[in-house]
């Protein structure tokens, strides 16, 4: 495949502010629009892979353990064929699915030395993703743990919050981190579950604000895919606007 310029955009924050929902959304608008987007879960709880209806049948953690043990017994000889299964390995771990392919991280990593390892893995994803024209990634609280599993820049970092003080003051600590800890990326803060509540935004760059989704208290509840959500939604496309502008 020719490759492309691509855009990270990353989607941390609190947990309970709806990260994991928003970043199953844009995947949704994205793929629609764009079709070469690849979804990566880098949260060791997995929701990314439920919030979109895919049950991965290998994680990254899986690959990891796999080339550990194939390094341990001297499967592999040099840092050529370790690279070589490395990168066959992640491509069979990858899940196509209604129009962008989808590649779990998994749980964190067992006790043991992976630098070596998450390093060859970097830079098969890195590899990887140059044939995207966009890579959603649902990470943790912080970037800290996408940056050493999974990629080392991120173009776009969106931070969510909602509208309780703890989660604005996390926010804020985020895109304070983000700044100083990383490679000059586009940072935007999304201010979710409005409802009647305000907030005291502490100069963060809100690129935009959603109101409380009763479609998505219901698709959690029912445990559907947030696929399945309708284009005329209106809080879909308030945040297709937002991720519009922002991307």
């Amino acid at each position: 495949m020719e490759a492309l310029k691509t855009k990270v955009i990353a989607f941390c924050g609190k947990g309970g502010a709806g990260k994991t929902s928003l970043c199953a959304l844009t995947i949704k608008y994205l793929a629609h629009k764009y079709k070469r987007v690849l979804a990566i879960d880098a949260d060791p709880a997995g929701g990314l892979s439920w919030a979109l209806g895919i049950k991965p049948y290998k994680t990254l953690d899986d690959l990891r353990v796999t080339l550990h043990t194939a390094v341990d017994n001297k499967l592999v000889q040099s840092s050529d064929e370790l690279y070589a299964m490395a990168n066959y390995e992640l491509l069979a771990s990858l899940v196509e699915h209604r129009g962008f392919d989808f590649l779990s991280v998994g749980r964190p990593e067992a006790e043991g030395c992976y630098c070596s390892i998450n390093a060859f893995l970097r830079h098969c994803i890195g590899k990887l993703t140059e044939h995207y024209e966009y890579v959603c990634i649902d990470g943790e609280a912080g970037l800290e743990q996408v940056n050493r599993r999974v990629l080392e820049t991120v173009s776009h970092l969106v931070i969510v919050s909602d509208t309780s003080k703890r989660s604005i003051e996390i926010a804020y600590n985020l895109l304070k981190l983000a700044q100083q800890r990383t490679q000059t990326m586009n940072c935007g803060v999304i201010i979710n579950k409005m409802g009647d509540s305000t907030c005291a935004n502490k100069q963060l760059p809100v690129i935009g604000t959603l109101p409380v989704s009763s479609t998505i208290a219901t698709f959690d509840s029912e445990g559907r895919s947030l696929l399945e959500m309708s284009d005329d939604d209106t809080y879909y496309r308030e945040l297709t606007a937002i991720v519009e502008k922002f991307v």
